[in-house]
């Protein structure tokens, strides 16, 4: 079997991440091999292989694997070449409504709307109550 570079750097991963969760991948007998396969649903053998980077996993055994290791799936993804790291990130958050724009949006107007919008201001700007009502005698 030829490997590739991903194969090798998806191995490199997967071995580090083995002897962190505590596989004995080691040594012959360790076990930890067959004790992975078990854990994740996978052959020993295709483990075996996975492991020295001679093949990857089906995709549907990455999420038993991650759990199997304790990472998280995502970044099996992303190892296993199946998404970019661009897809890892979050979104940017929703820009915020402007007060005065919500006030409008909820139907407010005149008077009721600059009250609203005072309101909010001094609720935004206050600092925290230091303990909760229950906590106090």
């Amino acid at each position: 079997m030829t490997t590739t570079p991903r194969t090798r750097q998806f191995a490199a991963y997967i071995r580090e991440a083995a002897r962190r969760a505590g596989y004995d991948i080691d040594s012959p007998r360790g076990g930890g091999k067959t004790a992975i396969a078990k854990t994740a649903g996978m052959s020993p053998s295709s483990v075996g292989r996975m492991l020295s980077g001679q093949a990857m996993p089906d995709p549907s055994y990455l999420e038993p694997l991650a759990g199997a290791l304790g990472v998280p799936v995502l970044a099996l993804f992303v190892q296993a070449g199946l998404i970019s790291d661009h897809a890892t990130r979050h979104p940017p958050a929703a820009p915020v409504t402007p007060i005065r724009n919500a006030g409008e949006q909820l139907g407010l107007k005149g008077s009721h709307l600059d009250l609203f919008e005072a309101l909010v201001q001094v609720l935004t700007s206050a600092k925290p109550d230091p303990a909760p009502p229950a906590d106090r005698p």
